[in-house]
């Protein structure tokens, strides 16, 4: 069961995981779960006692955090004075759990270093109510969520007075300056916090969530401030006090945030930066199994799935690293093959690679070599006579054409899926495609669905003089702005 949450007072939205690769998801969480109940001897194994006042004879349910998705890992039978118990071994992946009474109703727990507590509370108000023994690791986080919250109910009052203030400017400026002393207070108890219990489960939240803070900028030789030193210090220190060998991580709804915000906006959006630098990641995650494999899970879907042009190099680099090298042990034969075949498919059609030449008839049944065909750029149209979103591509496309065939010399080569010619040069005539059209079905190369990972139309690839693809998939009306930009700079990306 899967649960959506919200948790302010951690500076995090959570949604519920729905991946095309929940089956590599749930192979990881399988071959962490085999060792929760490997007997371990000798160890102490978790008890928790939980008390809900206002709640009896029901079943609750216990859950974790994984990712950005909450998981129901447990489920526990309450009796009729709202008791109940949750027993684990030692070895249970230690993290931020939740006690589950309703969907819209729960509240969170630490499992770490404390191993018999019992926490109390009521149904209702479940952390204002709470109060925990014999668990310092718990204690120290309420007391952190607590503190947090009032500081937030007192920001939100002076938001308020600034929403509906209709007094000077001079009462405005002391909203804002006691919004700054307030966020400064929260800074400040969150920092000490961390210094004060560095092996505390807050602190490793705390470290997670912290952000550097830029110095001075210092001055160059000519006196002028360096422009890129804030930035090359920000990502230098983002990681800061984050141990990518602690998988504790992993079961926090803020390591997942921290890492999207990395690869999102503190990388330079370059497939060749990301991956210098995923690998890096995953290099130092690397003695711990479970970071190791999460690592990976998460740029495999992110950059398996990524709409950016350009990035499927980065997934099929990762595939190649880690998948066909055999590292991905815990992935489940079958998904392991088809992701491997998937890079495989997608690898001959990576930007920068030479177009896959097509030959097929054209309209008068001669043979067309994709090839042989002469222009300083090339457009490769996949569409279909009855595709209703081509239908409507197309006016746009011939307008850029007209405008664009002698200067700079722009050629599109149409690739039609229909196999009635009949129907093709109808449709030809119709949208006025004065260029050079050929049927797909009749070709001497194979099938071009496979060719060029065509699943629906209409699909466009831009090719250069030498047949190089210098841009895939892309809309229609972006094509002018791409095109004068590579002119200027048509290096490969």
């Amino acid at each position: 069961m899967n649960l959506n949450y919200r948790n302010n007072s951690l500076d995090g939205t959570h949604k519920v995981l729905n991946y095309t690769y929940i089956r590599m998801l749930l192979a990881l969480l399988f071959a962490g779960w085999i060792c929760f109940f490997i007997p371990s001897y000798g160890q102490q194994g978790y008890e928790i006692k939980f008390k809900i006042n206002g709640l009896k004879d029901t079943t609750c349910m216990i859950g974790n955090y994984y990712s950005n998705g909450t998981y129901i890992k447990d489920t526990l039978k309450v009796d009729g004075s709202g008791r109940c118990v949750f027993k684990a071994p030692a070895d249970y992946p230690r993290g931020l759990y939740l006690f589950v009474i309703t969907e819209k109703n729960y509240f969170d727990f630490v499992i770490n270093n404390d191993h018999k507590f019992s926490i109390e509370t009521d149904r209702n108000d479940p952390v204002r109510k709470m109060v925990i023994k014999d668990s310092p690791d718990n204690e120290l986080f309420y007391q952190y969520i607590k503190f947090n919250g009032a500081k937030y109910e007192q920001i939100q009052q002076w938001q308020d007075k600034i929403k509906n203030a209709v007094e000077k400017k001079d009462s405005l400026d002391i909203y804002n300056k006691r919004i700054d002393e307030i966020s400064k207070e929260m800074i400040a108890f969150k920092l000490a916090i961390a210094k004060n219990n560095p092996s505390s489960f807050t602190a490793l939240l705390i470290n997670a969530m912290k952000e550097p803070e830029i110095p001075e900028i210092p001055l160059l030789q000519n006196g002028r401030k360096d422009s890129t030193f804030a930035y090359r210090y920000f990502k230098a220190h983002f990681w800061d006090d984050v141990d990518f060998t602690d998988d504790r991580l992993i079961r926090t709804p803020v390591f997942y945030n921290k890492l999207k915000k990395y690869y999102d906006n503190v990388l330079i959006q370059i497939p060749d930066t990301i991956i210098r630098e995923l690998d890096a990641m995953v290099e130092k995650a690397r003695s711990n199994p479970e970071m190791f494999k999460y690592l990976i899970w998460f740029t495999t879907y992110r950059y398996e799935t990524s709409e950016i042009m350009g990035f499927d190099k980065i997934f099929v680099h990762i595939v190649d690293k880690y998948y066909v090298t055999g590292q991905t042990t815990w992935v489940d034969k079958t998904v392991n093959e088809n992701v491997i075949k998937r890079a495989n498919k997608i690898r001959p059609l990576l930007i920068g690679c030479k177009a896959p030449n097509m030959i097929m008839q054209d309209t008068s049944l001669n043979l067309v070599s994709m090839h042989n065909i002469q222009a300083k750029y090339l457009m490769l149209l996949f569409w279909d006579p009855d595709c209703g979103h081509c239908e409507q591509e197309m006016p746009k496309i011939k307008e850029f054409y007209d405008k664009n065939k002698e200067n700079p010399g722009l050629e599109i080569l149409a690739i039609c899926s229909d196999t009635s010619l009949v129907k093709m040069k109808n449709s030809i005539k119709k949208k006025k495609m004065n260029w050079i059209n050929v049927n797909g079905p009749r070709t001497l190369t194979g099938d071009y669905h496979a060719q060029y990972d065509i699943i629906s139309t209409p699909v466009i690839y831009l090719l250069n003089e030498q047949k190089e693809i210098i841009a895939k998939r892309i809309p229609s009306d972006k094509i002018g702005l791409f095109l004068e930009n590579y002119i200027k700079h048509p290096a490969k990306p």
